[in-house]
C-alpha cells in the first residue's frame, strides 16, 4: 500500500543543508532549525529518523566525532568537517546573518587551503573569519603570514564587503579549534586576530567580545 511523504518545511531545509554540505548531526539540526524549542534536540532526533525511515536520508556512526551523520548518498563528511559545520550552526543558534560561508577554502593558487572562510554580521558590525581545525595538524602561523604579506584575503574580504556598499583593508580573524593549550603565542601579525575555541565550541561567546 502506497504510504504518503509528508515533510514540513523544517524537513526540506535540513534536506536542503545536507545537499548543500554533505551531512548533518542531531546537534547541528537542533541549532539551525529548532533552537527556540524545549526540547529541541528530542524534535531534532525525530525528524532525522523520519528523513532516514522516508529514505531521504542515510545514517552513519562516526566514532571519532561520537555522533551520528546524515546524509544522502555519498559518504558523510569527515569529522574534520562536520567540526566546520558546528562552527556554522552555532553561528545560526547565535542569531547572526551569514553572508557567505565556503568550507575549504583555497588561497594562492591552491599552495594552501582553510577549513572554511565565513563573512557574517551581526546588526552593523561584519565578521570576517578564516576557521581552521587544527586536531590532527599543527598550527600553521606560517602559512597565515605568507598570506597576509599576499594580500589575497584582504582582497576577498574587500570584495564581499564592495557587494555590501563598504570597503576594507582587514585581514580576517583566525579562528582556531583546537584543545591544545599552547604555550607559544599565536602571534601572526599586529593587525591579525587569532581567536582560539574548543573542539566542543564551549567558548563560542568569545568570537562577539
Amino acid at each position: 500500500m502506497f504510504s504518503r511523504v509528508y515533510l514540513t518545511k523544517e524537513d526540506h531545509k535540513i534536506l536542503q543543508f545536507v545537499e548543500e554540505f554533505g551531512g548533518i548531526t542531531i546537534h547541528e539540526t537542533q541549532n539551525m532549525f529548532y533552537k527556540t524549542q524545549i526540547k529541541g534536540y528530542e524534535i531534532a532526533r525525530r525528524h532525522l529518523s523520519k528523513l532516514v525511515s522516508y529514505d531521504k536520508l542515510n545514517v552513519s556512526r562516526d566514532y571519532d566525532f561520537n555522533q551520528n551523520i546524515y546524509y544522502m548518498t555519498k559518504k558523510p563528511p569527515r569529522y574534520h568537517d562536520m567540526l566546520s559545520l558546528d562552527y556554522y550552526s552555532e553561528l545560526i543558534k547565535n542569531g547572526v546573518n551569514i553572508i557567505y560561508f565556503k568550507r575549504e577554502q583555497h588561497w594562492l593558487d591552491s599552495k594552501y587551503s582553510s577549513d572554511a572562510y565565513c563573512c557574517y554580521n551581526i546588526g552593523t558590525k561584519i565578521f570576517f573569519d578564516i576557521l581552521e581545525v587544527v586536531n590532527t595538524k599543527n598550527v600553521e602561523i606560517k602559512k597565515y603570514r605568507e598570506l597576509y604579506e599576499s594580500g589575497e584575503p584582504q582582497q576577498l574580504n574587500n570584495y564581499i564587503n564592495m557587494e555590501l556598499g563598504g570597503h576594507t583593508k582587514e585581514f580576517p580573524r583566525i579562528i582556531l579549534l583546537d584543545d591544545v593549550r599552547h604555550k607559544a603565542n599565536l602571534f601572526v601579525n599586529e593587525n591579525v586576530k587569532v581567536i582560539q575555541l574548543d573542539l566542543k565550541l564551549n567558548n563560542f561567546s568569545k568570537l562577539f567580545i
